[in-house]
């Protein structure tokens, strides 16, 4: 059987005590769930700069890279990929957030980071539970 493992990024953008956070739509995965904005590192693209890309593509906004702390590794066991995520954190630095990405997200939300709603994907949680607020740098999800 074929295995095959991609490299993603995603970013936890926090604001006070809040987190921003995106519902996904018309994406084939999770449609109507929330998660952390995020995607795919490209060919010969480093974590960083996928992660600045993405934040450009889907919040509209072109940070800093200097403004984003590494905040730990994420291994995702779901099928058919096997992820390896680089998560990234982002302290609000006054830049104005949009949903730059209609087709594939109904809305952004901010919600707080300690009472995250229901319908965030569990991956997800964890990362924020486990790596952004846990400060664990490594986590291994859904194995």
């Amino acid at each position: 059987m074929k295995h095959l493992v991609a490299p993603s990024v995603n970013v936890c953008v926090i604001r006070g005590n809040r987190a921003l956070l995106s519902r996904r739509a018309h994406t084939g995965w999770m449609d109507g769930s929330l998660c952390l904005p995020g995607g795919h590192v490209e060919a010969g693209e480093s974590p960083t700069g996928a992660i600045v890309r993405e934040i450009q593509e889907e919040l509209g906004v072109v940070v800093d890279p200097k403004d984003l702390e590494f905040c730990c590794v994420a291994v995702r066991n779901t099928k058919p990929t096997q992820y390896v995520a680089y998560e990234f954190v982002l302290r609000d630095k006054d830049y104005d957030y949009i949903n730059a990405e209609p087709g594939k997200c109904s809305e952004l939300i901010w919600a707080e980071i300690g009472a995250l709603p229901m319908d965030v994907i569990d991956d997800f949680s964890q990362i924020i539970n486990q790596g952004v607020i846990g400060g664990h740098s490594y986590l291994e999800i859904g194995f």
